[in-house]
C-alpha cells in the first residue's frame, strides 16, 4: 500500500499524538461544564486558563487580552464588526487579497452604510503601500489585513502598516484600529503584536495541529468588542456559549508546542519549498510560480501554475497517486469562478486555470517532497501531451 503524502496544510492539519492523548483524556475523564460549581466543572475550567496562559505566552501579551472562539471566520467576524460603532459610518481599509471570511464581512457593512477601501496589490501579492496611506484619514476606523496570505504565502509588511496607523494617530488624534488574521502566521512566522501596533488578531487551532473548532482573538487592552451574540456571559460576555473544553485545550497545547519549535520548523519547510521549487523550474518548462519565491513569502505554501491544463484535473491525477494538494483556498474551492487572489495578482487565464496550491508543514519529510515533485512534473507533462494529442 502507498503511503500517502500531505501537502494541504494550508487548509488543515493533522492532529499529532500529545492532541490525540489529551483530548481522549478530556472526554473520558474531564468532561464537566467549566460553569459549574462541583469539582468536574472546576476541573474543566482550570484548562481555559491554562490555554489562555500558554497562548499569552506564546504571544508575551496579557492573559486577559486572549479571547476564545470557534476559529479564524467567527475572530475575524467579531474582530472586525464588533470594534466598530452602531452608526454605521466611517471607513475600513482591507485589500483584495483578504480571506473570505474578511472581504465578505466587510462587503456586507459595506452595504450597510461603512465606506471600504480595498487596497490593491502588485503581481507578487504585496499591498500597494503607497495608494494604502493615502487612504488613511480622520474617518478611518479600522484597518484590516492578512498576515500570509492563504494561497500563495506573500507576507504584508505588518509592522510597516503598524508604524503608519500609529503616526497617523499621533497626527490626527484618531483612534484607527489595526486587525491582524493571522490564521497562516501563527506558529510559522515572528510576530510582535505589541511592537507592530496590533489591535486585533485572529488564529486558529487546526492550522497548527490542533483541533478543528477552535480559535481565538487577540484583543488589545483598551479596544472595545461588542458581541455579536448574546447568552451566558462566558467569556467576559464577549463570545457567550458554553466553552469548547476540548478545541480551547488543544489550542493551548498546540500553541506551546508549535512556537518551541517555531524557528526550527521554519528552516526546515523552507528547505522543502526552496527543493520543490528548483526541481520543478528545472523539469517543468511550462510551470510557473506564482508570488514570491524566497524572501517575502512564507515557506509553507507555494502556488504554481501548470500552463495549458487544468489545475482542478492535476488535483484530482495527483489524488490518484495518494498525494494531497489543492486548488486554492479550502474555504472556496469548490466554487466555480478564479482564484480572486490569483485574479488580483493579474495571472493570465493559463495561470489561473492551472494553479495548484502546495502547503508543508514540519510532518512532512524530505524524501515526500522529493517523491511529490517528480510525481507532479511527470503527471502535468502526461496530462500536457493527452491535452496536445486531442
Amino acid at each position: 500500500m502507498i503511503e500517502i503524502i500531505y501537502l494541504d496544510h494550508s487548509a488543515t492539519t493533522p492532529v499529532d499524538e500529545a492532541q490525540k492523548t489529551l483530548i481522549l483524556k478530556l472526554i473520558e475523564n474531564d468532561f464537566g461544564n467549566p460553569s459549574s460549581l462541583h469539582k468536574l466543572g472546576v476541573a474543566s475550567e482550570k484548562y481555559i486558563k491554562k490555554s489562555r496562559s500558554q497562548i499569552a505566552k506564546a504571544l508575551a501579551v496579557n492573559e486577559k487580552e486572549i479571547l476564545f472562539t470557534s476559529g479564524g471566520t467567527e475572530s475575524n467576524n467579531l474582530a472586525i464588526q464588533g470594534c466598530l460603532p452602531r452608526r454605521k459610518k466611517g471607513k475600513i481599509i482591507t485589500t483584495v487579497f483578504e480571506h473570505p471570511s474578511v472581504l465578505n464581512c466587510v462587503q456586507m457593512l459595506e452595504s450597510q452604510g461603512y465606506d471600504v477601501c480595498f487596497i490593491p496589490v502588485s503581481a507578487t501579492g504585496v499591498l500597494d503601500m503607497t495608494e494604502f496611506e493615502n487612504s488613511l484619514t480622520e474617518e478611518t476606523l479600522l484597518v484590516s489585513v492578512m498576515m500570509v496570505n492563504n494561497e500563495v504565502g506573500t507576507i504584508q509588511p505588518l509592522e510597516k502598516i503598524g508604524q503608519m496607523i500609529a503616526s497617523h494617530n499621533q497626527k490626527h488624534g484618531t483612534r484607527t484600529l489595526f486587525h491582524v488574521d493571522a490564521v497562516q502566521g501563527y506558529g510559522k512566522l515572528s510576530v510582535d503584536v505589541k511592537k507592530w501596533g496590533i489591535d486585533l488578531m485572529s488564529f486558529s487551532a487546526h492550522k497548527i495541529n490542533g483541533i478543528k473548532g477552535s480559535g481565538a482573538l487577540y484583543i488589545r487592552e483598551g479596544v472595545t468588542i461588542a458581541p455579536l451574540q448574546h447568552g451566558g456571559g462566558q467569556e467576559k460576555a464577549i463570545r457567550p456559549g458554553t466553552e469548547n473544553i476540548l478545541g480551547i485545550a488543544s489550542l493551548g497545547l498546540a500553541s506551546e508546542m508549535t512556537f518551541a519549535v517555531r524557528e526550527k520548523s521554519f528552516e526546515t519547510v523552507k528547505q522543502f519549498k526552496s527543493h520543490m521549487i528548483d526541481y520543478i523550474e528545472r523539469n517543468c518548462e511550462f510551470a510557473q510560480v506564482n508570488g514570491l519565491a524566497g524572501e517575502g513569502a512564507s515557506p509553507y505554501i507555494l502556488n504554481v501554475s501548470f500552463k495549458g491544463i487544468k489545475g482542478e484535473v492535476l488535483l484530482h491525477t495527483l489524488e490518484m497517486k495518494e498525494i494531497f494538494v489543492s486548488t486554492g483556498s479550502a474555504c472556496s474551492s469548490k466554487k466555480k469562478h478564479y482564484s480572486h487572489v490569483l485574479e488580483a495578482m493579474k495571472l493570465s487565464d493559463e495561470g489561473l486555470d492551472g494553479a495548484i496550491r502546495i502547503s508543508f508543514s514540519k510532518l512532512n519529510t524530505l524524501e515526500e517532497v522529493e517523491r511529490a515533485s517528480e510525481i507532479i512534473c511527470d503527471e502535468a507533462k502526461a496530462l500536457k501531451r493527452i491535452i496536445k494529442r486531442r
